[in-house]
């Protein structure tokens, strides 16, 4: 391929996106191949995988393009960062978490990401590959490790106690975490509920986690 400047790499590029979006507002993420993105662009099977190397390379970069309005890891480092009692801040933490799924609900790129979450979720390899080059999961990500280090330094400074052993809480945060986030994943991608309805329950499903971290403690 002739050598072209960047910005032809970025027109290209955003033309490709814009076709799959179309096409995603017409099909579910997990139903679009790459033949449907090559006739949509008209491109030949060659010309497309000079910009892009597979179908995940598009999704990724076309998830990760749009933006949501909420900066989950300013806003937990400001929570552990403060002078609050640690239990109260290990709970606003959860809860924090919590709106930025709620966010991520009710964003076009939120719902492209629950989708791959559901597509990939019993593909480990993808899900480490994929998934975790993702920002939405890197924020999540990020949040959940440092919630349970702070949870850990708080025990061993004695600001809290549990009537558990710290591995069963640690294990149970990041289980629970991980099982509201997969569940607003598949009932967004079931279109069983309006998304608003589903927003306000994943909301009353970390509320019930906090509730039942404090029933932990001492």
């Amino acid at each position: 391929m002739p050598k072209v400047s960047e910005a032809y790499l970025e027109e290209k590029k955003t033309f490709i996106l814009k076709c799959t979006n179309e096409l995603l507002e017409e099909m579910p993420l997990f139903h679009l191949s790459m033949r449907d993105i090559i006739k949509k662009t008209g491109f030949s099977q060659g010309a497309i995988y000079r910009y892009y190397a597979n179908i995940d390379e598009i999704f990724i970069d076309l998830i990760n393009r749009i933006p949501i309005n909420y900066p989950l890891e300013k806003e937990v480092d400001i929570l552990l960062d403060s002078k609050q009692p640690a239990t109260t801040i290990l709970t606003e933490v959860i809860l924090t978490i919590g709106r930025f799924v709620e966010e991520v609900l009710q964003t076009v790129g939120g719902r492209m990401f629950f989708e791959l979450l559901v597509y990939y979720a019993y593909d480990v390899e993808k899900e480490q590959t994929i998934l975790s080059r993702l920002i939405f999961k890197q924020s999540i990500d990020y949040a959940q490790s440092k919630t349970i280090d702070y949870f850990i330094a708080s025990i061993e400074k004695e600001e809290i106690q549990l009537t558990i052993p710290i591995t069963s809480i640690t294990r149970f945060i990041g289980v629970s975490v991980d099982g509201i986030i997969q569940y607003a994943a598949l009932s967004s991608i079931k279109n069983s509920q309006e998304i608003e309805e589903l927003v306000s329950e994943t909301a009353d499903l970390f509320q019930t986690l906090t509730q039942s971290i404090v029933h932990f403690l001492k």
